[in-house]
């Protein structure tokens, strides 16, 4: 069984470095991928996200890096993987 990889970020604008760090966690094991709630981007940056939560958990869960990827808000655990 493979090991599980767990990061988590906002990934607003996803670019390049986000698609590089990914491939490059991916190589410790199963890549799981958090992705920041609205409610949670406004909350760290104060402002609200340029791409919705939906969409920016439809672009990370296509990346071929990531196993899989689930919308996340502050304080939640990791209990879904």
């Amino acid at each position: 069984m493979a090991k599980k990889v767990f990061v988590s970020g906002c990934y607003d604008l996803l670019h390049s470095g986000h698609v590089e760090f990914f491939q490059q966690a991916s190589r410790y094991g199963d890549l799981y991928v958090g992705i920041g709630s609205d409610a949670t981007y406004l909350e760290y940056k104060h402002r609200k996200p340029m791409f919705p939560q939906e969409e920016r958990l439809f672009m990370v869960k296509n990346i071929k890096a990531v196993k899989d990827t689930s919308i996340r808000d502050k304080g939640k655990g990791l209990e879904i993987w």
